[in-house]
């Protein structure tokens, strides 16, 4: 159960009051946890500028310094703080609850120090708009280092059947790329807090067990990997929650799945660096293997 912060009642009343004169469909979903100013103003703006309106939903998890205190007020943001530092998942959830209560259609997944591109909303709500059988979509990422250096794409195009060998592995999409309908949340249910650290790797995959799934081939997120992020200090609890998921979905009969979870065992013991390089090398090569099949 999450626990409620005391001013929420009151500030759910206003919001919903101004929900009735602005009429967005989306709300942004970013939870932050002692951010620096530098990266939450990055991320904010570029909400912000998007060409499709949606406000925005920052849930503040405990931070030492409030959130408050770097976030200048604006009508289309809504800053949400838990008492307590109680992790993202519970974050998330918090969120989640007030963006279904306050009537919105959507949710766009974003982490502070990400950057969107300024027509995400636009595309990935125009899709949803088309596709009324999708429950969750997802965009190409591209990877960045800490200094802004390219890395890579992430993103898994070809459909449902070329997401659904790719959950067999891992993700198909960058969580910070997650656009999906709070009616999704209604039927499926929220993030499960029994995956620590892959709890949007659980969500996608009951989705995609019950629901439509699919995969933008425009990048829409540019997504810096970097040393001290929640995947990277929590790696051996994320691969063994990882490894969990995956034998709670477990397709029997299938032989990607019994191989996806032997590449879960082996990056529990390569070390991460090591990994890392590898994962990099992977995406690179799929992202030549998009090209090449666009271009077909």
């Amino acid at each position: 159960m999450i626990d409620r912060i005391t001013n929420v009642s009151r500030d759910d009343d206003i919001a919903m009051e101004r929900r009735k004169d602005m009429k967005r469909r989306t709300a942004f979903l970013m939870p932050a946890y002692n951010p620096s100013l530098d990266d939450l103003k990055r991320t904010v703006d570029s909400l912000l500028a998007q060409t499709e309106g949606a406000d925005i939903v920052v849930v503040d998890d405990g931070s030492r310094r409030p959130v408050s205190e770097l976030l200048a007020p604006r009508e289309n943001i809504v800053l949400l703080r838990l008492d307590r530092n109680q992790g993202i998942t519970a974050a998330l959830n918090h969120g989640l609850e007030y963006i279904v209560r306050n009537g919105y259609e959507f949710v766009a997944r974003m982490d502070c120090g990400d950057i969107c591109a300024r027509d995400r909303i636009a595309k990935q709500q125009a899709y949803m708009d088309a596709h009324p059988d999708t429950n969750l979509l997802g965009a190409f990422a591209d990877i960045v280092d800490e200094r802004g250096n390219h890395l890579f794409f992430e993103g898994t195009s070809g459909g449902r059947a070329a997401i659904g060998r790719k959950l067999q592995d891992n993700a198909a999409f960058k969580h910070p790329t997650f656009f999906f309908r709070t009616s999704c949340v209604q039927k499926f249910g929220s993030y499960s807090a029994n995956f620590p650290h892959a709890e949007d790797y659980e969500f996608m995959r009951r989705v995609y067990s019950k629901g439509g799934v699919d995969c933008l081939e425009d990048v829409l997120v540019i997504y810096e990997k970097n040393s001290g992020s929640i995947s990277s200090r929590n790696r051996s609890a994320q691969l063994w929650s990882r490894l969990r998921v995956q034998l709670r979905y477990l397709e029997m009969t299938s032989v990607a799945a019994y191989v996806g979870m032997a590449r879960t065992i082996v990056t529990l013991l390569v070390p991460a660096r090591m990994w890392a390089r590898l994962s990099q090398l992977y995406w690179a090569r799929s992202g030549r293997r998009s090209l090449a099949a666009k271009a077909r």
